[in-house]
Parts: structure tokens; sequence; C-alpha cells
């Protein structure tokens, strides 16, 4: 499996079976009631092995209550994304984007 094969499984599962965050701060831990959290601290949103392979997501809020980092750890793997840029390993990753519609 190809790690952009194994990324998309994950977040497959994640839309599934694990909590979410949603809003200027809702969180929804594994199917329960949703709460509200205000805080720019980074926090762990959920932590889980899946076929021997080490996941960890952490999350950081900016003072408007809105998504400002998401960190995905994936076997020591660091990918983080922030203010429109994917890092991992602290490497820049470009994504060509094509707007124009298909017809």
């Amino acid at each position: 499996m190809t790690p952009q094969q194994r990324m998309l499984s994950v977040c497959f599962l994640l839309v599934s079976v694990t909590c979410r965050t949603y809003g200027s701060g809702v969180v929804q831990p594994f199917k329960g009631l949703g709460y509200y959290v205000r805080s720019n601290c980074p926090f762990t949103l959920t932590r889980f092995t899946h076929n021997r392979v080490e996941y960890d997501i952490t999350i950081r809020r900016g003072d408007s209550g809105l998504l400002v980092q998401v960190e995905i750890t994936m076997n020591k793997v660091r990918t983080v994304l922030q203010n429109g840029s994917i890092l991992v390993e602290k490497k820049r990753k470009t994504h060509r984007h094509d707007f124009r519609l298909v017809h």
C-alpha cells in the first residue's frame, strides 16, 4: 500500500469511527455528544493503531476558534497542514490545483 493510499484509508476510518471537530470549537468524541472547546493550545484529537500503523492527529485553533494547524503523524512521519501549506517532515510539498471545469 502506498503512503497516499494509506492516508486515504485513515481518512475514511476517521470519518466513520473516531471523534471529529467542526465549526469554531465543537468537538464530538466517538459518536458522543458534541461539546465546545475554547482554546488556542494544541490538543490530540485522536490517537490509534490500525494494521500495526500508529496514527496521532493533533489540532490547534486560532483566537477566532477556527483551525489553524492540523498535525498528522503516521508511523513517526509528521505531516503538518498550516496556512495553506503541507509540510512533510519539515519539507514543503506542493499540490497543483486545476480549477477549470471539465464537461
